[in-house]
């Protein structure tokens, strides 16, 4: 079966967003207290994966533009 470029764009647009959605929560003053590591750690693995699926996004958008 072949690949549908704005399918793969539209589910790396929602992996992106959801992955800043957690980012928001836990950057937004959610949290109370002092420094949260666990926290921390979620909010670098959330980075590091919308920076993943940012490239992805890119790049399916781009496949898509060229397929029109």
């Amino acid at each position: 079966m072949k690949r549908d470029p704005v399918r793969d764009a539209a589910r790396a647009h929602t992996n992106l967003n959801t992955f800043a959605s957690v980012v928001s929560i836990l950057e937004g003053g959610h949290l109370y207290g002092r420094e949260n590591k666990a926290a921390s750690r979620i909010i670098a693995i959330c980075k590091t994966e919308q920076a993943r699926w940012l490239r992805a996004y890119d790049k399916a958008k781009a496949e898509a533009e060229k397929a029109k």
